[in-house]
């Protein structure tokens, strides 16, 4: 009997020690999940030569650091006709593609080259130099060239980025780190591809915990269909708060963008649109700071968070009232931002408690329409009864469009 008693211990703590060794498993899984994965060749060459060919995606004779294949543009601006490229377990999400069943999130850089769309513009989205897709109406370096600038854009040590050196990582970029000792390109994004967080972004104190390795941003991934919004459902969380704040480096009753973890250039809130701030402050920020002004007409979006408005708002609450009660379920073509960042996406747009962003309205890297709008603004036709109708600006102002 007591050799039974003991050998059910024994098979019991087996499969005990068992259970816990699959949930450490599982747990590891998880998070190893979270990675870039697949055949190390995929993404790097040893000595970028095989049988004398360029081992490089886009065939350069050039070597790029760390031994990888490409730079941003050589993985993911490949110009195919697919806007995710899978190899093997490695999927390589792509920026600038013909595939005709949508684009990514954050939009096609196609659109500025013309390989996808009505036809190529400079103003249809980011002039990255990187792909060559220089704006020619900007011509100098001034800061008061950028779209909305203040004066501090885009600075570390004194340096401010001009409109013809945008880049899509490090100093005078978007990606990485922004600061001129990581310089731009891969060496700003070292090591976020291996320790990526994917899912719920809610710490943003690196790169590579942070929403699309954009520093300091906190959101949630879309986990259902990667690096994509396509339903109600599936989308992207974009981080908002309930008010911007007052951007400049005078102190007092401003906040700047160096106060994060890090030294490098991240917004104070933590909100996507206070990211495109960084930049672009007058479009977000409620007035600017002392000596930041790049021009006479540069009040931020006004005063406070009342109507009216000098500037479309972003970082505030959509009203309870009114027209805006009648936005309720998540249209991809007007994301919405929640001021707490989910694990999941919700198909509910709850006014009165979620926010407008700069992303209800644009694109993030291009669109088929200027200014990276998602939608034709000039096509918007208020009191009618066209093919707007619950369309573009009409998905939040639900009444303007009443035939």
């Amino acid at each position: 009997m007591k050799d039974m008693i003991r050998k059910h211990k024994k098979v019991s703590n087996s499969l005990f020690s068992l259970l816990i060794s699959g949930v450490a498993l599982t747990l590891f899984t998880t998070t190893a999940d979270a990675k870039v994965r697949g055949e190390c060749s995929n993404c790097h060459t040893m000595h970028n030569s095989q049988n004398g060919n360029s081992m490089a995606w886009d065939n350069s004779p050039e070597a790029t650091e760390f031994l990888t294949r490409g730079g941003c543009v050589g993985c993911h601006a490949q110009n195919t006709s697919q806007r995710i490229i899978t190899l093997g377990l490695s999927e390589i999400p792509q920026v600038s593609h013909t595939d005709p069943g949508g684009d990514l999130a954050a939009g096609n850089f196609g659109y500025l080259s013309g390989i996808k769309g009505s036809g190529a513009s400079d103003a249809k989205g980011h002039n990255v130099v990187d792909l060559g897709n220089l704006d020619d109406t900007f011509t100098g370096s001034a800061p008061v060239e950028i779209p909305g600038g203040i004066k501090q854009s885009f600075h570390d040590d004194g340096y401010v980025v001009g409109a013809n050196d945008l880049t899509c990582a490090g100093t005078n970029g978007c990606h990485g780190y922004r600061m001129t000792s990581r310089g731009s390109g891969l060496p700003a994004l070292a090591g976020s591809h291996h320790n990526d967080v994917e899912g719920q972004c809610d710490v943003a104190d690196d790169s590579y915990n942070s929403y699309r390795f954009l520093i300091g941003v906190r959101g949630y991934e879309n986990q259902t269909d990667k690096w994509q919004n396509v339903s109600p459902a599936s989308h992207n969380e974009y981080y908002g708060s309930t008010s911007p704040p007052k951007l400049g480096c005078s102190g007092g009753d401003t906040v700047d963008c160096h106060g994060g973890p890090t030294p490098s250039i991240q917004p104070p809130t933590n909100t996507i649109s206070g990211f495109c701030a960084t930049c672009h402050g007058n479009f977000h920020t409620l007035s600017v700071g002392a000596g930041n002004d790049t021009n006479s007409n540069s009040g931020g979006i006004g005063a406070d968070i009342l109507s009216p408005f000098i500037r479309h708002p972003t970082d505030i609450v959509i009203k309870n009232e009114g027209e805006y009660t009648g936005y309720t379920t998540y249209n991809v073509n007007a994301p919405v931002g929640r001021t707490t960042v989910p694990a999941s996406a919700s198909s509910l747009v709850v006014p009165g408690t979620d926010v407008v962003t700069c992303l209800s309205c644009h694109m993030a890297h291009a669109s088929d329409y200027p200014d990276m709008l998602r939608w034709d603004y000039e096509g918007m036709l208020a009191h009618d009864s066209g093919g707007d109708v619950g369309q573009g600006c009409f998905i939040c102002h639900t009444t303007k469009d009443d035939y």
